[in-house]
């Protein structure tokens, strides 16, 4: 039985690019828990956790979850780079969109904390695994969605980073080895 439930934006995820609305729907249940089929809306989770409405937490496991994180960012960038190549960059906001979604998803769920936008670049001067001047890159990319360039440089902060998880989690192996 779905459970449609009207949300405010939250502060911490108030930002015009990703929330022009200042209301969102969706469907509770579907969030009670994780599947890799659920179909991505821009941060779910964290909407529902700072409206204190009681859903799965992934960061809470993000480093598990990260992985599928990268998985769907890899059939979105097929995507863009065909958009990109038949020179249809207008038809690409939607998906960059989701793009960077994702990789703030990524990097903040890694670190073990939900997404918050109203103050992403001073969140992540403390994250460990990230990459080299991403709060710069971030902000081109915001300033021109739609662009080849900001495209080849969320595509790059995507490898860096995927790179910099694999080692993360070779070292969490490691360590887990060695308890």
């Amino acid at each position: 039985m779905t459970q449609i439930v009207s949300l405010k934006v939250p502060k911490e995820l108030d930002h015009p690019f990703f929330f022009p609305e200042k209301q969102i729907a969706f469907d509770k249940e579907q969030y009670a828990g994780w599947s890799g089929t659920i179909p991505f809306q821009d941060f779910p989770y964290e909407v529902l956790h700072f409206n204190e409405v009681v859903s799965y937490s992934p960061w809470t496991k993000g480093a598990v979850h990260v992985k599928e994180v990268l998985e769907k960012w890899k059939q979105l960038d097929s995507e863009c780079r065909l958009l990109f190549s038949e020179r249809k960059a207008g038809q690409t906001l939607g998906l960059m969109k989701r793009g960077l979604s994702l990789f703030l998803t990524a990097v903040f769920w890694l670190h073990g904390r939900p997404v918050v936008l109203s103050a992403w670049q001073e969140q992540m001067e403390s994250f460990h695994t990230i990459p080299v001047n991403v709060a710069e890159r971030l902000t081109f990319i915001l300033s021109r969605p739609a662009f080849f360039p900001s495209y080849r440089q969320l595509s790059e902060l995507f490898q860096e980073f995927e790179k910099q998880y694999v080692k993360y989690m070779i070292k969490q192996a490691h360590v887990n080895k060695n308890i």
